[in-house]
């Protein structure tokens, strides 16, 4: 029986032996420092993200050295000095002793990990680092450390020398630092064999032994039972071999040959068991996400659609992705990096995840551009430069049926809704269908040679995606049309934008389909002026209808059909109960963003932060977990229904500092020549008059009584849906995430009853900066930027007194009263030709002066950027080395006084 009184006493003596000298903490002080410069390094500020990424990336690097440091007396000294032969007669068992020096060098590995967490309270003034993850990171530290403490003890226990136990701890420890490297060896000679088709799996086999990887996913702020099972194996087993090691003097100098043979298949049968539990505990992959916001915790729609893949079918998600990234996109690649990771984990035998680090120029390159993944070329700032580098960050999926390619994850793509999204198409047999109606809008190319919208192009990842007609019938596949006739059996939701531009026989059959209660998701705008292609205001629902074909002045044309209810889409307001004038514009002046504060009220801003009781509803999922959106002179709309089963639920509302714009108030009105049709301009200007209302931009109208069916979602503004915003959405270069995709996706998935993925859309996750650097920064580029107005105001003041100072030289010619006309012409004309020759000058050289000044400005701010970052990094160097200095003087005193104390005052030397 194992007796934890003896186990205590050998501890405390192993313990103490190591902090009676200053070499145990210059180790220490050794070790701080050198993870504070691999934690602050300049790649730490090229990423500005308050994590430890970058120490996490080389701990391992850092544990070579610590370990054989801590490690390599254990052993050594007790033979070097004879202590052995005392210590293994005491009464203690082999395993009490083993277990106790085991504890002595954890409890000083544990001391070096808490004096480097000066590193996090560092972190914390830097800006506002997620905890949970820095308490995931620092366990990876603390048991990767642990577990090479016992592989460190068995080098010290194979040789009397402390040099070379700690060389030999250093070879130990390479094995599972870069066991991980052999993989490619591994895949390169299984393929020469003949065995290509399983050398992914060894691959990946052999990876998994690897420290770094063992350690990756506690980096990410997660706690996996694999990697915990992992380290308490690799322990278990040195330590074993260390307790054979010690137990060899009792061996009988005939037996040794044989005992080695013996222990030796025992400890091969040991690590064959070992392995194979690490193997079944893979299997079920519990693991503890600690993050703030759960970013690695897979959500309830993910595990849905991996556990809805059928049996016999194989999904494969290949990403390819660039090692070394733009700051700008570091958290991006983090997170793609962890959530495939959670895919491949809980996919089990029916999802395969392929993560391939792609180098430029490469053959795994050229194979990503063959699947169609292609780099995007990013231009970025670094050390006062801009460079352009091509980055991938885009992934394959595939089934034995379909795939979809994702080109390229951008900073505000949702990681988790694409991939898991991609995943349920592939996987599916069939897809909803989504009709859209052809209206003068074109969001549907018509076979024309016309180009789809996004909002297209994005439901097509999801939804079967066809042409509605409401004219004609015309039968097909995706992306050909159908009549509204045929609606109802051949698709199950109706996009419909502009409909105001129908004309009435199309407006009837519209209205037919609407009356059938089927799903109708409605976008119309009384000023339409973010619209594709050349239409723009022309869509105006109070304007008429363009003349087919457009034409020249003077040239007869065709006269276009009128629009059904002068566009006033009188007989879809009467069925809905709702008002909505077509030509009146919502305005709101409460603006919660100040880089958007020149934008007219006119440009309305749906924000929890501005009007967060009343902006998004609660009571829709549509909504709920919206944030911020953003609609371009939009309409509004009142309830006027009196019926109790009629269901009205505002989606999106104005602040009370609103009010309502008159057509002929903000819009002036002309006739064009060119196209002999009526022409609209927009009045940045109008009288605004405040009502204090809270005006609904979107709403949803239900009724579900059998006589008057309705479903149909009614948005006053078709400026969200445009392209922009899809591509914004993608790309993140707002300081803000416009919820407006989001929404107009929920609708649809509302609509359809496949509200999957509508929680899944909205997740979304801030990002921990280094705050101080940027506050400091933004005064540097604040100051610049007032420089350079500074110098854009010199140069044009310059530019105009050498104007005023021309006119007047060219007036004085003019008002000569000696000259003829013709002298007096000829004279103005060679003044003007030399005066603006000398203007011309003047403006190079002063742009030339304007440039240098603007120039020397940004170096000067460059040079104040890096004196920053300089600073930074040298207190994150010298902070860690204070703490163990100051308690090693104050221990290594009291450790002195002590000794002097125990000395009589005539033994002491004076």
């Amino acid at each position: 029986m194992i007796r934890a009184n003896v186990i205590l006493a050998v501890t405390k003596r192993n313990f103490r032996s190591y902090f009676s000298s200053i070499l145990g903490y210059l180790f220490i002080i050794v070790f701080c420092v050198a993870a504070s410069v691999m934690a602050f390094n300049a790649q730490f500020f090229a990423a500005n993200l308050a994590n430890l990424d970058q120490l996490s990336q080389q701990f391992p690097l850092l544990l070579l050295f610590l370990i054989p440091a801590i490690t390599m007396t254990v052993w050594s000294d007790e033979r070097k000095l004879g202590t052995d032969e005392l210590l293994f007669t005491l009464p203690a068992t082999d395993v009490e002793i083993l277990v106790g020096k085991y504890l002595s060098v954890l409890g000083v590995y544990t001391v070096a990990i808490v004096f480097s967490l000066v590193n996090a309270v560092f972190l914390s003034q830097m800006g506002d680092p997620d905890f949970g993850l820095l308490a995931s990171s620092y366990c990876g530290y603390w048991l990767s450390g642990a577990a090479l403490l016992s592989v460190g003890m068995l080098s010290s226990a194979l040789t009397s020398s402390a040099t070379v136990a700690f060389v030999l701890g250093v070879v130990f420890c390479c094995v599972p630092v870069f066991i991980g490297n052999l993989a490619g060896l591994t895949e390169w000679l299984l393929t020469q064999f003949g065995f290509g088709g399983q050398s992914y799996g060894f691959r990946t086999a052999v990876q998994g032994l690897s420290l770094q990887e063992q350690l990756r996913d506690f980096s990410l702020g997660v706690l996996p039972l694999t990697s915990f099972c992992y380290f308490v194996f690799l322990t278990g087993l040195m330590l074993y071999l260390n307790l054979v090691v010690i137990s060899k003097r009792r061996w009988h100098a005939t037996e040794v040959m044989g005992m080695e043979m013996q222990y030796g298949i025992r400890a091969v049968c040991l690590s064959i068991s070992l392995v194979s539990m690490l193997v079944l505990v893979s299997m079920w992959p519990a693991r503890a996400d600690l993050t703030a916001e759960s970013l690695f915790t897979l959500s309830d729609a993910t595990y849905t659609t991996i556990d809805e893949i059928e049996g016999e079918q194989l999904i494969t998600i290949q990403a390819f992705v660039s090692p070394d990234v733009p700051r700008e996109y570091s958290e991006t690649r983090r997170r793609l990096l962890g959530l495939l990771r959670e895919f491949d984990l809980r996919g089990g035998g029916q999802l395969e995840v392929r993560i391939v680090d792609v180098e430029p120029f490469s053959e795994a390159a050229e194979e990503a551009r063959a699947l169609g993944v292609n780099p995007r070329r990013i231009q970025y700032q670094q050390d006062g430069k801009f460079e352009e580098a091509e980055v991938f960050l885009g992934a394959i999926v595939q089934s034995p049926t379909d795939n979809v390619e994702i080109p390229f994850f951008g900073k505000g793509l949702p990681i988790e809704y694409e991939l898991t999204r991609s995943v349920r198409t592939v996987s599916q047999k069939d897809r909803l269908t989504i009709g859209v109606l052809q209206t003068d809008a074109n969001v549907i190319s018509s076979g024309g040679g016309g180009r789809d919208w996004a909002i297209v192009s994005e439901l097509r990842k999801q939804y079967k995606v066809i042409g509605v007609n409401p004219s004609r019938r015309i039968l097909g596949g995706e992306g050909s049309e159908v009549s509204l006739d045929d609606a109802v059996e051949d698709f199950d939701v109706l996009l419909a934008v502009m409909p105001s531009s129908l004309t009435q026989p199309q407006m009837d059959n519209f209205m037919d389909f609407v009356q059938a209660g089927k799903p109708v998701l409605v976008f119309d705008d009384p000023c339409p002026i973010f619209a594709q292609g050349q239409f723009g205001l022309t869509m105006a629902p109070k304007l008429p209808k363009p003349s087919p074909g457009g034409g020249m002045m003077m040239q007869q044309q065709q006269r276009p059909e009128p629009k059904a209810d002068n566009g006033e889409l009188r007989s879809l307001m009467s069925l809905l109960d709702v008002r909505w004038d077509n030509g009146q514009a919502v305005y709101d002046r409460m603006n919660p963003h100040s880089q958007f504060g020149a934008l007219p009220p006119e440009y309305v801003f749906v924000s929890r932060s501005g009007n967060p009781k009343q902006a998004f509803s609660s009571q829709s999922a549509i909504t709920k977990d919206l944030d911020d959106l953003v609609c371009l002179y939009a309409g509004s709309i009142q309830e006027t229904s009196k019926k109790k089963e009629q269901e009205f639920i505002p989606l999106l509302q104005t602040s009370g500092e609103s009010g309502l714009l008159p057509w002929e108030d903000y819009i002036s009105q002309s006739f064009n020549p060119m196209t002999m049709s009526p022409a609209a301009q927009i009045n940045p200007s109008p009288k605004r008059f405040d009502d204090t209302y809270s005006h609904v931009i979107a709403a949803h109208i239900k009724n579900d009584s059998s006589d008057s069916r309705v479903n149909v979602i009614f948005c006053s503004d078709t400026d969200m849906i445009s392209d922009w915003f899809f591509m914004e959405r993608n790309l993140g270069n707002l300081d803000i995430a416009f919820d407006n995709v989001t929404f107009i996706l929920n609708a649809v998935d509302a609509l359809a009853q496949e509200e999957t993925f509508i929680n899944l859309r909205s997740r979304r996750a801030s990002l921990k900066t280094l705050e101080y650097v940027e506050n400091q920064t933004r005064e540097l580029r604040k100051k610049m930027n007032d420089e350079e107005k500074t110098a854009d105001k010199v140069m044009t003041d310059r530019l105009d007194a050498a104007r005023t100072e021309l006119q007047t030289e060219i007036t004085e010619v003019r008002n000569r009263t000696d000259l003829d006309d013709r002298s007096k012409s000829q004279l103005l004309k060679q003044k003007e030709e030399q005066l603006n020759r000398k203007l011309d000058l003047d403006e190079v050289e002063l742009e030339r002066e304007k440039n240098a000044s603007i120039r020397k400005a940004g170096l000067e701010m460059k040079r104040e950027i890096r004196r920053i970052e300089t600073r930074v990094r040298l207190f994150a160097y010298i902070l860690p080395a204070i703490l163990p200095i100051c308690f090693g003087l104050l221990f290594l005193g009291l450790q002195r006084s002590a000794e002097q104390q125990s000395i009589t005052a005539e033994r002491r030397r004076r």
